[in-house]
């Protein structure tokens, strides 16, 4: 499947469930899902208070923003700048809804895009939720090669043996797996990461981890 034609038909939709615990979907499935979603909710959360004493006068790219929920935050935290990219219209329409509705669209760009047309990034700060997951070697390769010596934050969906990601894996297969031919998303170990990271930018990384991020983690360079 297309991965632009895949997001536009998921992506506000996954949203209003995953963030927004939205009701009436048909799928018992993913009502089920949307219950499930905790950590998500969390991950959002966590990305809030790591990135926020960050920002301050700070150039911020966000890749794959989607409806950029964290936007009014990084702007209120100081952040000089915010950029979001996503490849996803749908996502961008409501992400400038809600950045006009906090009076902070002067302060904002957002860029109907998928990483392989971004050929740089100028930023102190890079940052996605899940983006990861959903991208080839190549284009992990691509991602560290444009933020070059900018500080990073990246949340990956850890591979491990636990039951909770059995039940993801299960959940993925029944839900799109079965009609998206092979498009779905990745289970790395954090050294996967580390290793291409390594090559473009020479700064420390911290492993954050939290119970309640379920098998996801937290990757990043900010000090």
């Amino acid at each position: 499947m297309d991965p632009k034609t895949f997001w536009e038909e998921k992506i506000i939709g996954w949203e209003d469930g995953r963030y927004k615990t939205a009701t009436g979907k048909s799928s018992i499935l993913e009502r089920l899902a949307d219950q499930a979603s905790t950590s998500l909710r969390f991950r959002l959360e966590y990305a809030r208070a790591l990135l926020l004493p960050h920002v301050a006068g700070k150039k911020i790219v966000e890749i794959g923003c989607g409806s950029g929920f964290l936007t009014p935050d990084l702007i209120s935290g100081g952040a000089e700048s915010y950029i979001g990219y996503d490849i996803a219209a749908s996502a961008l329409v409501r992400a400038k809804d809600i950045a006009d509705e906090a009076g902070i669209s002067g302060e904002v760009e957002y860029v109907h895009s998928s990483l392989a047309n971004i050929n740089h990034i100028d930023a102190d700060i890079v940052f996605s939720l899940g983006l990861l997951d959903w991208l080839n070697d190549g284009e992990l390769e691509k991602l560290f090669s444009i933020s070059g010596q900018a500080q990073w934050l990246h949340a990956i969906a850890e591979k491990r043996f636990s039951a909770s990601q059995w039940l993801h894996r299960l959940y993925v297969q029944l839900s799109y797996g079965y009609k998206s031919n092979g498009y779905i998303p990745r289970y790395y170990k954090h050294s996967d990461i580390e290793e291409i990271a390594k090559r473009y930018c020479s700064k420390p990384i911290t492993i954050h981890r939290d119970r309640r991020l379920s098998f996801g983690l937290f990757m990043s360079t900010l000090t």
